[in-house]
């Protein structure tokens, strides 16, 4: 069994070293928080395809070299469809990084924007985008090329650190991650001949190394008996003390009345659910920043949802003017959806924005926003500045 993996070793090591086409990747998954075990797979076995396609897949279990994916979702924007309906459009990015499972060095990495379609929860608009990732795309075949150049420059230029860094795998007699570390030190770097050099020593080592022997020694176990030994307890003597107590004498301390919380802004609100609770907190205006803030406090009557929807569809200025979609927000990143945990019976807070208006509005005629799967209408909102 040795050396059938011998064989196969001196036959990866004949292999390498000539040309960076000839260094290839593991595909790690992604470990990004938030992902769902089906986005991980499915972006897993896209990713295969793509490295497959550009001939950069491992195709053993002792390669050095990985690409290590992290996915996420960025925004939904709203598109016009044509005049049958209006596409929801996630938009995401996709980023990939080169890097060494033995020693942690990143070589490279690369951010790829992606997209999908926005329809139902956040997980399916995910697949969406996995979907949608071309395997042909020209990103990919840069990200392998500029990739395969930055680990054949790092071994050039860090060739001690690698060969203290393979003596050292060597030395704690981890011989097959040593020779694996040694294998991408290709020839035309300046320590190829103490690379080939030190792989030969340690192969030859695994070779005469003998097999582990078990030997099985038989143990006698003495039991001693425990000797009892009467134990006479004396009772303490019980005596009474008296102990005075201090008179305690209250002292009447005035405790400050706080301050009345600033009143709600005046507004008419109509809900379409009698299971969802909504109230304005604030709606406070920044001229410099030409920003209009909205807070807003909502409670969730129903059962626990784990990605509901938080959109803002409709705002009509104190002009009467309906505002476009590049007016309206409800995150930091300007996006106009947003998909959030929702617990029943909890009171919920969320800032919605009104963002690059033309003119200081003293109130909002009317606010279209979606919370959970019910409508809320706001009416005449004043807004303080």
């Amino acid at each position: 069994m040795k050396k059938t993996f011998l064989q196969i070793i001196f036959l990866f090591v004949a292999m390498v070293g000539y040309a960076q086409s000839d260094i290839h990747f593991t595909i790690l998954k992604s470990e990004t928080k938030g992902l769902s075990e089906d986005v991980v797979d499915a972006l897993d076995l896209k990713l295969h395809q793509v490295f497959n396609r550009n001939s950069a897949a491992a195709a053993d279990v002792y390669n050095v070299f990985a690409v290590s994916p992290s996915l996420s979702l960025d925004k939904v924007l709203s598109t016009d469809g044509g005049m049958v309906r209006n596409v929801s459009l996630a938009q995401g990015e996709l980023v990939l990084i080169a890097k060494n499972i033995i020693d942690g060095a990143e070589y490279y990495s690369v951010t790829i924007p992606v997209q999908g379609e926005a329809v139902g929860n956040k997980e399916k608009a995910m697949l969406s985008m996995v979907k949608n990732i071309k395997v042909t795309a020209p990103a990919f075949t840069r990200f392998i090329n500029t990739a395969r150049k930055k680990i054949a420059d790092y071994y050039a230029n860090n060739c001690a650190f690698i060969l203290q860094k393979a003596q050292t795998l060597y030395n704690q007699n981890r011989c097959q991650e040593a020779v694996s570390y040694l294998s991408a030190a290709t020839a035309n770097v300046p320590c190829y001949d103490q690379a080939a050099a030190l792989q030969k020593q340690i192969l030859e080592n695994m070779d005469n190394t003998p097999e582990p022997v078990v030997v099985e020694k038989v143990v006698e176990k003495v039991v001693e008996k425990p000797v009892v030994v009467e134990k006479f307890v004396e009772k303490p003597v019980v005596v009474e003390k008296i102990v005075e107590k201090p008179v305690v004498v209250e002292k009447v301390v005035e405790k400050p009345v706080p301050a009345p919380a600033p009143a709600a802004p005046e507004c008419e609100i109509t809900i379409s659910k009698n299971d969802l609770d909504f109230r304005i907190l604030s709606c406070t205006g920044n001229p410099t920043q030409k920003r209009i803030t909205i807070k807003a406090e909502y409670v969730n009557n129903n059962a626990n949802i784990s990605n509901g929807d938080i959109a803002m569809n409709v705002v009509i200025d104190d002009n009467g003017r309906e505002l476009t979609r590049e007016n309206m927000a409800v995150t930091s990143n300007d996006s106009s959806y947003e998909w959030v945990s929702m617990p029943a019976r909890v009171k919920l807070k969320h800032d919605f924005y009104i963002i690059n208006y033309d003119h200081p509005m003293e109130t909002v005629s009317y606010l279209k926003l979606k919370v959970r799967d019910g409508i809320v209408e706001i009416r005449n909102l004043k807004v303080n500045w």
